[in-house]
C-alpha cells in the first residue's frame, strides 16, 4: 500500500504525524485519504466511538451475546432477565431466611454448567462473612445440578455434545471449583476483594457472591464517613472486577426498617445497597 511504500508499518507510525495534511504528503495521498486514514486510527474501523470508548450499537451486541446464570427459579429467572447477568452487580436482598444463601450457593453451581447445556462452564467464589456457607449444603445443590443435567443428556441421545459434557461433570467436580473465602472481619474482606482480580483470572472464574456484603459494616462501626467511603469503594472494586472479566458478582444483603416521612416504616436495603442491577 502507499502507506507502507512510505514507511509507515504501524498504527504508531500514523500517529506520528501532524494531520491529514502532512500524511498525506509524506505517504503520497489525497487529503481524502488521508482523512479517512486519521478517522480509522482514531475512531476505529467502524468510526463509531472514541479510542477507548463503546458505542451503544457495541455494547447492545456484546449483552446480546453473554449467557447469563441460571438461578433455577423460573419467576427469579425471568424476573431477571434469564438468569444472573456476567459484567454486571446483582444484588439479593431480603429477610432472614428467604433463601438468598442458597441461590449464592446455586448459582456457584450453575455458574458451572457445560457450554454444551448453553452454561460458562467456569469457577466461582463464595466470599462468606456471615458463616452461613455449609458444604453440606453445597454437596446437595451439586447433586441436584448434575442430576438435572443428566436428565437433559438422557433424554437427549443424539446430542453427543452433551454425552461427552456430561462424564465430567460430577458432584465432586463442581465441589472442587467452588472456591470459599470466610472473612471475619472488614480488614479480611477488604484483602480478599483486593487480590479478587488476579485470583479470578488464575482460576477461570465467572461468578462472584459476597454473603454478605454489608455485615462487618453493622457490626461496632461508629465512623459513618468511614463507612460510606469503604463501602464505595468495595462497590467500584466489584464493579470494575464484573466488567474488565465478564464475570457475575452477586451481593447478598439483608433488609433493614426505613422510617417514613408519615410517621411509619417501610422495609428497605442497609448499607452496601442500591448496587447496579
Amino acid at each position: 500500500s502507499k502507506l507502507q511504500r512510505a514507511g509507515f508499518v504501524s498504527v504508531r507510525d500514523v500517529k506520528k504525524t501532524h494531520g491529514p495534511v502532512e500524511l498525506a504528503q509524506e505517504a503520497g495521498l489525497t487529503n481524502e485519504e488521508a482523512s479517512e486514514v486519521m478517522k480509522v486510527v482514531r475512531f476505529g474501523v467502524d468510526g463509531a466511538a472514541l479510542a477507548g470508548a463503546k458505542s451503544a450499537s457495541e455494547m447492545l451486541r456484546l449483552e446480546s451475546t453473554r449467557l447469563p446464570i441460571y438461578t433455577f427459579c423460573q419467576e427469579l429467572d425471568d424476573l431477571l432477565g434469564g438468569g444472573v447477568a456476567v459484567g454486571e452487580i446483582t444484588e439479593l436482598c431480603g429477610c432472614p431466611g428467604i433463601g438468598k444463601t442458597q441461590i449464592g450457593i446455586q448459582l456457584c453451581c450453575s455458574v458451572q454448567i457445560p457450554d454444551a447445556f448453553g452454561g460458562l462452564a467456569g469457577a466461582a467464589v463464595y466470599v462468606d462473612t456471615e458463616g452461613s456457607f455449609t458444604a453440606e449444603r453445597a454437596r446437595d445443590v451439586a447433586a441436584a445440578t448434575v442430576a438435572h443435567l443428566a436428565a437433559i443428556s438422557n433424554a437427549n441421545p443424539e446430542a453427543h455434545e452433551m454425552v461427552d459434557a456430561i462424564h465430567g461433570f460430577t458432584m465432586d467436580h463442581v465441589l472442587q471449583n467452588i472456591h470459599l473465602f470466610r472473612c471475619h472481619e472488614v480488614t479480611e474482606l477488604l484483602a480478599v476483594l483486593e487480590t479478587l482480580p488476579a485470583y479470578c483470572a488464575a482460576h477461570g472464574v465467572r461468578c462472584v457472591v459476597v454473603d454478605s456484603v454489608a455485615f462487618h459494616f453493622r457490626q461496632d462501626f461508629r465512623d459513618m464517613a468511614l463507612r460510606t467511603a469503604i463501602l464505595a469503594k468495595m462497590t467500584n472494586r466489584l464493579m470494575a472486577l464484573a466488567t474488565k472479566q465478564t464475570l457475575a458478582v452477586c451481593t447478598v444483603n439483608q433488609v433493614t426498617v426505613k422510617p417514613n416521612s408519615n410517621g411509619g416504616a417501610r422495609l428497605g436495603a442497609p448499607p452496601g445497597g442500591n448496587h447496579p442491577h
